[in-house]
């Protein structure tokens, strides 16, 4: 059994159990009569991603090794932004997060030794999450949502590889694909604001990637009931790969953000 599918099962169990605690008792959503309520809109204007970057970058059939530190990646970006929504009515929302990189790098040693002198890689990436999620318990301890999704991809590579025993080569190609996701979201509201998330989610399944899953979790506080601040940890995997273009790579690191209630 591959990664993803060890992911799903666990997310979907996860569901599941709530689900059945939840018609066993547990008090579901409160309502109320008034319209307002019904609504639940919550946004994160920008939010920081802390991410370092490993993995395998293939372009024109030549494929060299990505490993970069948090700090590696801050040196190559030209321009980044981050932002999420969250839109829900009763128990059904859509969420939304979407993510933009424009890195580039120097020079730097190539894996083909005297073959090539040195190499030089940029690259653009927009990933764009929209998720259809049914919240399947919800108290004043805290909630859990199921959620379907896809995860849209819009990435473009150029590798320059400086002459050595051969001549320069350059390559560049850009590509699209659309993954669909399955996964869950978890919430525990502990004392006065204070809370703690889980988001997991994978899929691919060989529509687009072969394989794609995510990870992440961390805490908060809430501020006036409108306002919150999270920390957390994220890691996002893909292994795309058509023809010589390979796109096989894990972002991890800490996550900052602040998001605004209007509802």
């Amino acid at each position: 059994m591959t990664k993803f599918a060890v992911i799903i099962a666990a997310w979907l169990s996860l569901v599941v159990t709530a689900f059945s605690q939840t018609s066993q008792g547990f008090p579901p959503p409160e309502t109320t009569s008034s319209n307002s309520s019904d609504w639940h809109i919550e946004w994160v204007p920008i939010y920081l991603w802390f991410t370092a970057l490993d993995g395998n970058l293939g372009v024109g059939g030549k494929t060299i090794p990505i490993s970069a530190s948090f700090s590696d990646v801050l040196d190559r970006l030209n321009i980044a932004y981050m932002t999420a929504a969250d839109v829900r009515k009763h128990r059904v929302g859509v969420l939304t997060d979407f993510q933009y990189l424009d890195l580039s790098s120097s020079e730097m040693s190539t894996p083909f030794g005297l073959l090539y002198s040195s190499a030089h890689t940029d690259s653009q990436e927009y990933i764009l999450d929209p998720e259809i999620y049914v919240r399947v318990f919800e108290n004043s301890k805290g909630s859990v949502d199921a959620f379907a999704g896809i995860r849209y991809w819009h990435l473009r590579s150029n590798l320059d590889l400086r002459a050595g025993l051969l001549p320069a080569f350059h390559a560049g190609d850009s590509k699209d694909w659309v993954d669909p996701v399955l996964g869950a979201r978890f919430r525990l509201n502990l004392r006065k604001g204070w809370f703690v998330m889980l988001k997991g989610d994978a899929g691919g399944f060989g529509a687009g990637s072969q394989e794609t899953w995510q990870i992440y979790t961390g805490g908060g506080k809430e501020f006036k009931q409108r306002y919150s601040v999270f920390l957390g940890y994220r890691r996002l995997s893909v292994d795309y790969r058509d023809g010589g273009f390979i796109y096989d790579t894990n972002m991890n690191g800490a996550l900052v953000g602040f998001s605004i209630k209007f509802k």
